[in-house]
């Protein structure tokens, strides 16, 4: 991977996890990313969507180095004027089922978002979908060099960086 200068970019690469996987609300498939889409019959009119509740952290490689790839936590978005802060289009099939009130907590947390504006919903059919080690993304975002003991020195007078991304869209691109 060439070298990234500070500003807008844009990548390409396979996806290299750190640690564990996390686990998708819905199915409990292990992931590196995932997005839930909900709605019901009664109020077709606002979405819900779902994302990790806290930043997350991979790596993207393409062939010719890696960089590090830094995604914010989304908010449960309430609806469709809502943006959240990474718009995430996963494709391929997804994992589609209807979660009910009071099911687990991690499903609740969709029916009724914080600081919604609506009731609770008492359902939802949702579809969720996964990012998962060996993925190929298209990644949209701002470098960044951040100071880490993980990064490398230019000399010995410079503190240790690396170059991050933080992303502003993801793109799944599968064969």
């Amino acid at each position: 991977m060439t070298k990234l200068q500070p500003g807008l970019a844009q990548v390409t690469g396979r996806v290299i996890p750190i640690g564990p996987p996390l686990r998708a609300p819905i199915s409990g498939r292990p992931c590196v990313y995932y997005q839930v889409m909900g709605r019901n019959h009664v109020w077709p009119w606002h979405d819900r969507r779902g994302y990790p509740e806290s930043d997350v952290g991979f790596w993207i490689e393409d062939g010719g180095g890696q960089v590090w790839i830094m995604v914010p936590a989304s908010p449960v978005s309430t609806g469709p004027e809502e943006t959240a802060a990474v718009q995430c289009s996963i494709t391929g099939d997804g994992f589609h089922k209807t979660i009910y009130a009071g099911e687990s907590p991690e499903t609740d947390r969709f029916l009724d978002p914080v600081g919604s504006p609506f009731e609770p919903d008492a359902y939802l059919n949702v579809e969720e979908r996964i990012v998962v080690a060996g993925d190929t993304l298209e990644i949209v975002g701002e470098v960044f060099e951040e100071i880490t003991l993980q990064g490398e020195s230019l000399n010995y007078r410079s503190p240790p960086t690396r170059t991050i991304l933080k992303a502003r869209s993801l793109r799944s691109i599968r064969a």
